[in-house]
């Protein structure tokens, strides 16, 4: 009878290995290979990575963002003698499993199975890392507070880096390697620089920074009652009341003209 299509490789390559130890009547092997596949479940579903944190033991290994190799599999199993030494066996060892083509091979289909089910990652090794440190660190119930504060902190940045590069490119003023900043300052720089294509171009971002519809498509809105721009998820301010009269100014319209505001 033939075996089902969409069945998985690693899948297929542990039945084979079972009915052959069946065959051959090898109570040990059937402990081998029940091992492997319990200590792969185990790191690729994240137990193996909370039981360490648990136990102590070293997380290197466990991280989901690792490969699963037989490396891996030797910590982890290190890891069950240490907590039950009397009713766990030993094994399989890294050695045995880079001696035995058949379990190496189930590992390599089982690591191969786990990265085509994860999404490819587009975050740099930074990011991977702070990742890996919040696992080690912080409770499960902590983790999702810490990475939503990070996220809010990178689209801060993001937007930040997009303001810079506007100012920049409008008179090369360079707000990276600012310690501290604000508009007054930004525009008592470049007041001698502005012509009047230049004052043009501020009135359109103006405009955009009071037009609530526009906004709302990059997760900003405008509050005509303090006169700012901020994010609608949070209390994050993007432009402040003070600097965005300032732009105002720039652009060559009056701060004071409720017309100006949207």
């Amino acid at each position: 009878m033939p075996g089902d299509p969409d069945e998985p490789v690693s899948a297929k390559i542990m039945s084979r290995l079972l009915q052959e130890a069946r065959d051959n009547g090898s109570v040990r092997r059937l402990g081998t290979l029940a091992r492997l596949k319990e200590a792969c479940d185990d790191i690729i579903s994240g137990r193996a990575l909370e039981l360490a944190r648990e136990k102590n033991w070293p997380l290197n290994y466990f991280h989901p963002h690792r490969r699963l190799v037989a490396r891996s599999v030797h910590e982890y199993r290190r890891l069950r003698q240490y907590i039950s030494p009397r009713t766990e066996e030993p094994g399989p060892t890294k050695d045995t499993i880079a001696h035995d083509d058949d379990l190496s091979s189930y590992l390599r289909a089982r690591d191969e199975e786990r990265k085509d089910a994860r999404p490819p990652s587009r975050r740099g090794t930074r990011a991977l890392r702070s990742d890996e440190i919040i696992m080690a660190k912080l409770e499960f119930s902590e983790q999702a507070i810490v990475r939503a504060e990070l996220e809010e902190g990178r689209l801060a940045r993001l937007r930040f880096n997009t303001l810079a590069a506007f100012f920049h490119k409008l008179s090369g003023v360079d707000l990276q390697n600012r310690e501290s900043f604000s508009f007054e300052d930004v525009s008592r720089e470049i007041k001698r620089q502005i012509a009047n294509d230049d004052r043009l171009a501020i009135a359109d971002l103006v405009a955009r920074l009071h037009d609530n519809r526009f906004l709302a498509g990059i997760g900003l809105q405008y509050e005509p009652q303090s006169g700012r721009v901020m994010t609608d998820i949070g209390d994050l301010v993007l432009v402040p009341a003070n600097e965005l009269r300032v732009l105002v100014r720039l652009s060559g319209l009056n701060p004071d003209n409720p017309e100006n505001h949207g």
